[in-house]
C-alpha cells in the first residue's frame, strides 16, 4: 500500500525526488512477524534484491518509465550524496550497471532464491513482481549473475560529501 501512495501521490507530482532503502535483516524474532506492532518491530526490509521489481511493478499501474525509475534510483541519489561519478552512464563515471528484463513476471515464493541471510521473511513473499534482475556490474565488475554473486568484500562504502 505504501508504494502505491508514494506514486500516485508524491513521486508523480515531483514532490519526492528519488527513492532510497532501508534494507535492514536480522533475526525473525526481532522483526516480532507474530505480535503485529510495527512500532515495536525491528524496521527495515530485508529484501533489498528486489527494490527495483518491487518499484518496477508498482509503478506501471501509474504510468511509470524505465527512465524515471533509473532516475529516482540513481541519479538523483548519486548527486544528492555528492557522486558525480554515479548515478549515470556517461564516460569517466564508473560503470554501475543492472541488466534486466522488464516484461519478465514471477511470483516470489520461497522457490525463488532470496540472497539474504533470513530468506524466510520477506515483505513481497506472496507477490507477483515485474522485471527480473539477471546481471549487475559495479564499476564495469560483474558481481552477480543469475546466482553467482562476487566475493562479499567486492565494493566499498559509499558516504556523502559535502557540496
Amino acid at each position: 500500500m505504501a508504494f502505491f501512495l508514494i506514486f500516485k501521490f508524491w513521486l508523480q507530482k515531483g514532490q519526492i525526488d528519488m527513492i532510497n532503502s532501508d534494507h535492514s535483516p536480522t533475526e525473525p524474532e526481532l522483526k516480532l512477524l507474530d505480535d503485529g506492532d510495527l512500532l515495536r518491530a525491528w524496521g527495515g526490509i530485508s529484501s533489498m534484491q528486489f527494490v527495483l521489481p518491487v518499484t518496477w511493478s508498482y509503478g506501471q499501474k501509474y504510468g511509470v518509465t524505465s527512465e524515471q525509475l533509473a532516475s529516482w534510483w540513481t541519479e538523483r541519489p548519486a548527486k544528492l550524496a555528492g557522486q558525480h561519478s554515479k548515478g549515470a552512464i556517461a564516460i569517466g563515471n564508473h560503470a554501475d550497471i543492472v541488466v534486466w528484463e522488464l516484461e519478465m513476471e514471477y511470483d516470489l515464493n520461497h522457490d525463488h532464491p532470496i540472497y539474504i541471510k533470513h530468506p524466510q521473511i520477506s515483505a513481497y513473499l506472496g507477490r507477483r513482481l515485474s522485471g527480473k534482475v539477471l546481471g549487475t556490474f559495479v564499476r564495469g565488475n560483474l558481481v552477480y549473475k543469475e546466482g553467482r554473486h562476487a566475493p562479499p568484500a567486492c565494493g566499498k562504502p559509499i558516504l556523502a560529501t559535502s557540496t
